[in-house]
């Protein structure tokens, strides 16, 4: 048996050589405790951003549904990157004081978003709100090669993005004018 387990804890610390920090790899035994301790260390860096975005704020905290509450706290302890996580602080310090409406499915959308993503929605966001005028605001559209030249990236990533950008409807492709298909508009699906 005792061959087996170390046979075992040989095989896992030769999976997660080079994928996981070495602190977390030091034995099948300690890997839980420590993916639970460095999941515990995001949660309370992340409350404590929030705090303080709360107190900065002046507004008063008020019960958060359990429906926003867990998911926030469940996906944002895995986050590693501090710009994301300074998001997920921002969206815990929103649904605890009510300043902004956080719907049960922000914090699934905000797992599924990388670094990139985010950064990309926020200039395309900045750019948008320049326009004062709603009508003219919900009319603006963006050209692949713009957001390619955000990125630095190739045509290929910059297609992954989008398409990811659009399956999260966070961006909506352009729709074509004047085609119909029966008595439906016909609109061509597009990453430019």
């Amino acid at each position: 048996i005792k061959a087996g387990i170390q046979g075992s804890q040989d095989a896992v610390n030769k999976f997660f050589n080079g994928i996981i920090p070495d602190f977390i790899k030091d034995g099948v035994g300690i890997l839980s405790d420590q993916v639970k301790l460095w999941r515990w260390s995001n949660q309370v860096e992340i409350i404590k951003k929030a705090q303080e975005k709360i107190e900065s704020s002046g507004l008063s905290k008020r019960q958060i549904s359990l429906k926003v509450l867990v998911p926030i706290i469940q996906n944002s302890s895995l986050e590693e990157d501090s710009n994301m996580q300074d998001k997920w602080a921002s969206m815990l310090a929103n649904a605890a004081t009510g300043n902004l409406e956080v719907s049960p499915n922000y914090a699934a959308i905000l797992n599924e978003l990388s670094p990139l993503e985010v950064s990309i929605l926020e200039k395309i966001y900045v750019e948008v709100n320049k326009e004062t005028d709603y009508k003219k605001r919900k009319a603006l559209q963006f050209d692949a090669s713009k957001l390619k030249s955000i990125l630095s990236a190739s045509d290929e990533k910059t297609d992954l993005i989008i398409e990811n950008l659009y399956r999260l409807n966070l961006l909506q492709s352009p729709a074509g004018q004047g085609v119909m298909l029966g008595n439906l508009p016909f609109a061509l699906r597009t990453t430019k």
